[in-house]
């Protein structure tokens, strides 16, 4: 059964994470659909392939975004911190996870049924506005950083253009 956390953001640690990203209502209503989980050290959180059935928000705890790499098993390409969303997959078709997620030690989350998360997106616009806002800040983040590492890998200089480390994405959305 979900529950709703019936806490402020603030209280929780989290107002420089993802859900600082969004509007005080936002926020809230978000955490009222949320349920605090516990995992333990080397427990899959999401398994890459697989029906993507959660959106996370890691309150305590690291988790390791994974990807199959064929023989070389999984390799982590980032790591999940307090404030730090995972399993995007679970609210952009076609639901499938793309990155597998391991408890790197105990991780506390905060995990949201994305059925539950669809079905209040239906019934209000500010919400889901609001969450993909942050969800396309989320994945511009991970792009950069994997547009990073690949110039790292191939011994070329970082760019300063719109994926660049240097340039600085607005951080809240624009006024309607």
């Amino acid at each position: 059964m979900w529950g709703g956390v019936n806490v402020a953001v603030e209280a929780l640690g989290l107002e420089a994470g993802w859900l600082g990203m969004m509007p005080r209502a936002a926020r809230q209503k978000l955490l009222s659909l949320a349920t605090r989980v516990s995992f333990e050290a080397g427990s899959d959180i999401v398994r890459e392939g697989e029906r993507a059935d959660r959106l996370g928000i890691v309150l305590a705890g690291r988790a390791a975004l994974q990807l199959q790499a064929g023989e070389r098993g999984r390799i982590t390409v980032e790591t999940a911190e307090a404030g730090d969303v995972f399993g995007l997959s679970a609210i952009v078709p076609p639901h499938r996870a793309t990155t597998s997620v391991t408890a790197q030690g105990p991780v506390e989350a905060l995990i949201i049924d994305p059925d539950v998360l669809r079905a209040a997106f239906a019934e209000d616009c500010e919400l889901t506005a609001s969450v993909y806002f942050a969800v396309a800040r989320a994945l511009l983040r991970r792009l950069t950083a994997a547009h990073d590492a690949l110039l790292d890998v191939f011994g070329a200089p970082r760019s300063t253009g719109p994926l660049g480390t240097r340039s600085t994405p607005q951080t809240t959305p624009p006024a309607a």
